[in-house]
């Protein structure tokens, strides 16, 4: 159902303002570097946050798009600004991954991750673990669970943990939109909804104000833990000409560009929920 269209921040800004908190995907930002050269036009904003006393953004989605773009040398970079003190503009999210590995293969890699226990959990413990301060990741499957936590003395920082967790089991891996307590159930299913021999790792979730430090520390985590939900309209097919994130133009100039660009668009938003097939 089309309803009148929700007001959106987009603006134009300098890349280097804009602070990432995940690790890029060089094989999705390669394909995204390709249709950005094919089209001539980036689709879709990078979504950030502004927080009070705080320069620049962090960015809550579009890692690989920002990384594209540089790579074809435009500084600037077009971006939906949300308020992300807000709770009600942004939800935060957690996602779970489905990998497409059987869960005794990713467990016993998991003992070379340094700073780690792991120790199998009974049924319906895996919620109460992700709980934890310690616990680094819940791994499942329909027979059984085990948790990594992060020992008392350990001094490997969680990113790199998280990194060299998702390293074991990145190729093939879907992400599934999963809560807490929802975990063993959908490790129940997984492999009869996605096929083949597959385990559910589960996180704890992040908090605002941990996204927030690691994007000011340049401590970067996966790509596909964290899970930003507009509350408000996410902006979609904005279709930016990328002669407009030219650095051969000030901002204001392609600010005022870009009012002129939306000025011809016809924005429109639905309430139904979206499904996307394309990367």
């Amino acid at each position: 159902m089309l309803t009148p269209p929700k007001r959106v921040r987009l603006r134009i800004v300098d890349s280097e303002a804009v602070r990432p908190h995940e690790v890029a995907d060089p094989g999705r930002e390669r394909r995204i570097e390709a249709r950005l050269r094919s089209d001539g036009v980036l689709r879709d904003p990078l979504m950030v946050g502004s927080v009070p006393d705080i320069d620049g953004y962090v960015l809550l989605d579009g890692t690989n798009r920002r990384r594209a773009l540089a790579a074809i040398g435009l500084r600037w970079a077009l971006v939906q600004i949300l308020d992300y003190a807000d709770a009600h503009a942004v939800e935060l999210r957690t996602w779970c991954h489905a990998a497409g590995r059987p869960l005794v293969e990713v467990v016993r890699e998991a003992h070379t991750i340094p700073d780690i226990d792991i120790t199998a959990l009974h049924p319906l413990e895996a919620s109460d673990a992700l709980r934890e301060p310690a616990t680094l990741a819940v791994l499942l499957d329909h027979r059984q669970r085990f948790a990594l936590r992060r020992t008392a003395m350990h001094c490997t920082p969680r990113p790199e943990q998280l990194r060299r967790l998702v390293d074991l089991y990145e190729d093939g891996m879907v992400r599934e939109d999963c809560q807490l307590d929802e975990v063993e159930e959908r490790a129940a299913t997984a492999p009869a909804q996605l096929g083949g021999d597959r385990c559910l790792i589960a996180f704890p979730p992040f908090s605002r104000s941990q996204v927030l430090s690691m994007a000011m520390e340049e401590v970067l985590i996966p790509a596909g833990i964290t899970r930003h939900v507009v509350t408000g309209g996410r902006a979609l097919r904005v279709n930016v000409p990328l002669n407009l994130l030219s650095s051969e133009r000030n901002l204001d100039e392609a600010n005022l560009a870009l009012e002129t660009h939306l000025a011809t668009l016809q924005p429109r938003s639905y309430q139904e929920p979206t499904v996307l097939y394309d990367s």
